[in-house]
């Protein structure tokens, strides 16, 4: 059943304020980036924002991982969820007083990035505990499906909301829906949890040990979580590329580059209930496939001659980029055992945000030097060097069903 996993209360709970955080991330996210082009008109500045974002998985996301194996998860979600508020809430507030330029907007990134990458293993991990081993595989999906209709809706939002009052309200929209999901969290009976917390008498240095050895044993989980990480290094949001195509390529207003981001964000929700119906879970072949025929949507992307067929391929691209999402997602549970779940999502995580963050300036300086077109280009070059390499390497293993 596509909606399996909504059969359990507290899943149900925890996925309608999720949904609703999804559309203010967006719209935090689309206003963050047309300020820094308000501010700098500088696409390398652009990519130094969006590298304050990530950079904080680099430092906090291991933690993060270790935290979800040891400590309450709902008790550190709400946590996160309120300091994740409260920045969001004083960066509007600077922005409606006229005071933000373009330090304050790369702190606050760097600042919600680490909110992020303590949370992001946290919640990854808290899904088993709502719905269970066996409806984990539809919950992943239906989560991504998730986050893009906050990515559909949120990015027209927020545009609208810029070309109208500016950038500030969709940072107070953002801090509002925070605060949704922290109160989603007090719902949540840990009494209806469907597995089992694991615990363990381990130091924190040991335990990050133990996981980055269990992870480093399998090659692949490692070449899961690098090859995702590595595509999304490349732009596969398009966050700093589509920026640059809306405003100087297309000469388009905030508006448009909303558009942008929903297009990509309708191909993703449309992949994601394909992907959805599948109930096995995926390996490292189908992360290969997805990312083969996402380089080829960047392709076309980079080519496309005018707004609306850039818009289409972006489409294209949402949709098998959610392929390798969920595909990259599956595998951890693939291949990593229940002990070492919460500390393989810390390395995940860890990971992918690194190298977002060590790419977004060499994208930006492409972006600023050559071309956005160039920037895609050169993404789906890599896109596709990956995707060989994994098909190769791993061969003899049996392909599953879901991409």
């Amino acid at each position: 059943m596509i909606l399996s996993s909504l059969r359990h209360r507290n899943y149900r709970i925890y996925f309608i304020g999720s949904s609703i955080s999804s559309i203010g991330t967006w719209v935090h996210r689309i206003a963050q980036d047309w300020l820094v082009l308000e501010l700098t008109n500088s696409g390398q500045a652009l990519g130094i924002v969006v590298s304050a974002q990530f950079l904080p998985g680099f430092f906090f996301s291991l933690s993060g991982g270790s935290l979800a194996d040891r400590f309450d998860k709902r008790k550190a979600l709400i946590l996160c969820n309120f300091f994740g508020s409260l920045i969001s809430l004083l960066l509007g507030l600077l922005v409606i007083a006229g005071k933000a330029n373009v330090t304050a907007v790369t702190v606050a990134a760097f600042l919600l990035g680490t909110t992020n990458a303590i949370d992001g293993p946290i919640r990854q991990s808290y899904y088993v505990i709502l719905v269970g081993e066996k409806d984990l595989p539809n919950a992943l999906s239906l989560n991504s499906a998730n986050l893009n209709v906050g990515r559909l809706i949120g990015p027209v939002l927020s545009g609208v909301l810029i070309e109208r009052f500016g950038t500030g309200p969709s940072f107070i929209i953002n801090s509002a829906t925070f605060v949704v999901v922290l109160f989603s969290l007090l719902l949540i009976k840990p009494v209806l949890y469907e597995a089992d917390q694991h615990s363990t008498k381990l130091d924190g240095g040991a335990r990050l040990r133990a996981g980055v050895n269990h992870v480093l044993s399998k090659p692949e989980l490692y070449m899961s979580i690098l090859a995702v990480s590595f595509l999304a290094m490349w732009g596969q949001d398009m966050q700093i590329t589509s920026a640059m195509m809306a405003r100087e390529t297309f000469a388009r207003g905030a508006a448009s580059f909303g558009a942008l981001g929903s297009s990509l964000a309708l191909g993703a929700i449309v992949g994601a209930l394909v992907f959805a119906r599948n109930t096995r879970l995926p390996n490292v072949r189908n992360v290969g496939w997805a990312a083969l025929k996402m380089s080829g949507a960047w392709i076309l992307a980079s080519v496309a001659p005018n707004f609306p067929l850039y818009a289409a391929a972006l489409f294209l691209s949402g949709y098998f980029a959610m392929g390798v999402n969920i595909s990259g997602n599956g595998s951890l549970r693939t291949y990593s055992s229940s002990r070492f779940y919460g500390r393989a999502w810390g390395i995940y995580i860890f990971v992918w945000q690194t190298l977002i963050a060590l790419g977004a300036p060499i994208l930006g300086w492409i972006n600023q030097n050559f071309s956005p077109r160039i920037a895609i280009g050169f993404g789906a070059l890599m896109a596709a060097l990956m995707a060989i390499y994994l098909l190769k390497r791993f061969q003899n293993n049996q392909l599953q069903e879901c991409a």
